[in-house]
């Protein structure tokens, strides 16, 4: 399944490549990701073979307390 997330505060492409290493950690692929500096906000399109494996993993990260 394919999808896509949006992190806030994120002011450079830094803050985003924590959010990535947490979704990679609980199974994902990374299909592309981006980051409005402007409006400090982070994209990730993703794809997960079981989303809600992912998600219930995925709410334990720190990441997870930045998505919008």
């Amino acid at each position: 399944m394919k999808s896509t997330l949006e992190f806030y505060e994120c002011e450079h492409s830094g803050d985003l490549d924590n959010y990535v290493s947490d979704m990679l950690d609980c199974g994902a692929t990374i299909l592309s990701s981006s980051v409005d500096t402007e409006d400090e906000i982070g994209y990730v399109r993703f794809e997960v073979d079981d989303i809600e494996t992912f998600m219930f993993k995925f709410k334990d990260t720190e990441a997870y307390e930045f998505v919008n």
